[in-house]
């Protein structure tokens, strides 16, 4: 009986830890402490190009797209999707774990 208050306990320690690194990790990004994970990174070809004829339909969009969004703005906000979706993953995991380690210690 001794032995499950123990491995609940560690398991809500580690429940515990898993819930609180991504709030802190999210928190130092808010605050521009640190940067997201760099999962999506800029193409280095992607450019304005001055010189598209008035038929290149294809030409005119990119253009018009990479003026209107640029391409930094994407990237980073998928990274920051990236980053907040795996930290809800952790926080999830971690109160399940840490739920486990409170069932254990009772």
């Amino acid at each position: 009986m001794e032995i499950n208050k123990i491995i609940g306990y560690v398991l809500l320690l580690i429940g515990v830890i898993l819930i609180v690194f991504p709030i802190w990790h999210t928190y130092d990004i808010f605050t521009g402490k640190s940067a997201p994970a760099q999962v999506f990174k800029r193409p280095a070809s992607l450019t304005v190009n001055k010189n598209v004829s008035s038929l290149d339909i294809q030409g005119q969009m990119q253009n018009a797209l990479a003026n209107v969004l640029p391409i930094d703005f994407i990237n980073n906000s998928l990274n920051l999707a990236t980053w907040l979706l795996l930290g809800w993953i952790l926080i999830y995991g971690g109160g399940k774990i840490a739920e486990i380690g409170v069932k254990l210690i009772k």
